[in-house]
This record gives structure tokens, sequence and C-alpha cells, in this order.
């Protein structure tokens, strides 16, 4: 349960996080996002493993941003999370089931001739868009208006996201008109009861 609640808990933040850091601009204290982002990787990098001078380099980066650009450092943050689903996208390109793959598989334990192939081209769709995002979100935070950036990082890409999954979704089904795709909502369902098991063998 305590897995779950904070599951959501965070959820809810990653939503909220554009419109609070709005708030804590007009409020003229941005500097506290960057300050406990930076804590929380700075954790990642006091627990070691291989990726912990990566989490170092973040949390001095956000720490010095805290100080020195408080409004930037705090619209960059959304610039983190798309980095992160880049690699994971892109790094499932380097191993032999691409992560669309992954998810496909809940539906279809057996994939059908030609569907890995179509997963792998999906998921450097995602790639690219995911990359698209952190350049975009970066220019975001550096020149534009503080309510567009809350606007598009708030809503815009979210709209963004759904019209790239249900397109996707339309597209399988016009090239595999003999492949018995669940329905939308289905797959929705099982991608969030067990999503997990792909996410935690990414």
């Amino acid at each position: 349960m305590s897995k779950l609640i904070r599951s959501i808990a965070v959820t809810l933040l990653v939503l909220g996080y554009p419109l609070l850091v709005y708030m804590a601009i007009t409020n003229g204290v941005s500097w506290i996002f960057p300050l406990v982002v930076g804590a929380i990787f700075f954790k990642r990098f006091r627990a070691g493993g291989d990726s912990s001078l990566f989490y170092g380099l973040i949390a001095l980066a956000l720490f010095c941003g805290a100080i020195f650009f408080q409004t930037i450092s705090a619209k960059m943050i959304p610039v983190l999370i798309h980095t992160s689903m880049f690699l994971v996208f892109y790094g499932s390109l380097r191993t032999d089931s691409s992560l669309i793959e992954r998810f496909a598989r809940l539906d279809f334990p057996e994939l059908p001739p030609g569907i890995a192939e179509y997963c792998r081209k999906v998921t450097w769709l995602w790639s690219g868009f995911f990359a698209l995002n952190i350049l975009f979100c970066s220019a975001l935070a550096i020149w534009a208006d503080d309510a567009f950036w809350a606007l598009y990082n708030g809503a815009i890409i979210y709209l963004l996201l759904g019209t790239m999954m249900v397109s996707e979704y339309v597209w399988r089904r016009m090239s595999y008109p003999w492949l018995e795709v669940p329905p939308l909502k289905q797959s929705m369902m099982n991608i969030i009861k067990n999503g997990h098991t792909v996410w935690n063998s990414k």
C-alpha cells in the first residue's frame, strides 16, 4: 500500500509541478524546487552505484541553479523528466526487445510475425518525441513567458502524449487488420496493472 501511495503522490506532483512552479515564480520562491529536486539527486549520489557521478553532477547543477538561476533552474526540471524517458526508450533499442515490444507483450505474450519490428519503429518514434521535447522544453525554460511554459508543461504536453498514443493505436489497427488488437481502454488498464513489470525489467 505504501508503494501505491508513493506512486500516486509522485504522479500528482509531476502533474501539478508546472502550476506549483508558476505560483512559486509569482511569489518569488522558485528556488525551492531546484533545491528539493537537487536534494533527491544528492541522496541518489550518496547511495553510490554506477550512476552516482551523474546524480552528483545533476544535484550540483540544481543547487547552483537554486542560488544563481532560480527561475530557469525550476523551469528546467521537466527537461530532466524528458531526458530520462528518452534514455529509457532509446536505451531499449540497443537490446533485443524494444520498450514498446515489452509493453505489447502484455497483450500478446507471443507476438505475431512482424510485430516486433513494428514495435521497434514505434520506439524510435517515441525516442524522437522525447528528444524534441528536451530541446523545446529547454528553450521554453530559458526564453518563454512563464505562463506559456506552465501551459505547455501542464497541459499541452499531455495532449500531445495522448494524441501520440491514440494515433499509434489507430495506425496499428489500420496496418494490421488481421491482428486482434484489444480495445484501447483494455490495453491502458493492462499497462496500469502490469506495466511495472516492464519498467522493472528495463
